[in-house]
């Protein structure tokens, strides 16, 4: 179970699509993010799921056989969201699909707390003022989804983030972690075994590279229970790799 979070660019969904196949990705960032998971072989154009009302793409090997499923969760009418509403429900359905898949992703938490923060103001709470309520809401959503329901399943789980900051009061310094609402800001990591800080450096002719940070330092928080080289090549089959 990996949470990997790293600035705009780190290819943190490139590292998320080279998980182990079947995988299922959960996706509410704009599209055009999901290309990274469409170079894994060969994508078919986007269909519309009428089960849950939402938009999907296969992306299938040479012989026709599902490597990853796309499911897009963002609203284009954004006073009108569907897109959260149609994921818990989708949830309910995974749950007995887990023997189907060897791994569920999550791309990314910035926007999927955006989704439910909208469904909360527009749908569930369209009448309150009190801006806290949406918060609230929708940090106890994510925070059921994410430390709870993803966080116990028993298949390869990626959860992919931003980047927030927060000062370290007793040392005076910042330190930087996954971004995410309200009280998970603090106790997201704590719920996976697997936190890497994706990245990106010159090598020594100049040539830039990417890379995960897998154990901390004063800067960044990180962790390995699998102890992934530090750093890694941001590949699955790399945090394995012990020469």
């Amino acid at each position: 179970h990996c949470l990997d979070y790293g600035d705009a660019g780190s290819r943190k969904s490139t590292f998320a699509a080279t998980f182990p196949k079947p995988m299922n990705v959960f996706f509410f960032d704009p599209i055009g993010k999901e290309t990274p998971y469409l170079r894994q072989g060969n994508p078919t154009e986007i269909y519309t799921n009428d089960q849950y009302g939402i938009y999907s793409r296969d992306v299938l090997n040479d012989a026709g056989e599902l490597l990853i499923r796309i499911e897009y969760f963002g609203d284009v009418d954004i006073k009108h969201p569907t897109g959260y509403k149609a994921f818990l429900a989708r949830m309910q359905d995974f749950y007995s699909e887990l023997d189907q898949w060897a791994t569920a992703a999550v791309d990314s938490i910035t926007f999927m707390e955006f989704g439910a923060r909208k469904y909360e103001q527009y749908v569930l709470n369209p009448k309150t003022k009190d801006r806290r309520q949406w918060w609230g809401g929708s940090t106890d959503s994510v925070e059921e989804m994410l430390q709870g329901s993803f966080g116990a399943m028993p298949i390869n789980v990626v959860v992919i983030a931003h980047v927030d900051e927060d000062k370290d009061e007793f040392n005076g310094m910042i330190m930087r972690k996954p971004k995410a609402p309200g009280r998970l800001s603090k106790g997201l990591a704590a719920g996976y075994s697997e936190v890497y800080h994706s990245y990106v450096f010159r090598d020594a002719e100049g040539n830039r590279q990417y890379a995960l940070q897998t154990q901390p330092d004063q800067m960044w928080i990180a962790e390995s229970q699998i102890n992934a080289p530090d750093p890694s090549w941001p590949d699955y089959e790399a945090l394995w790799n012990k020469n």
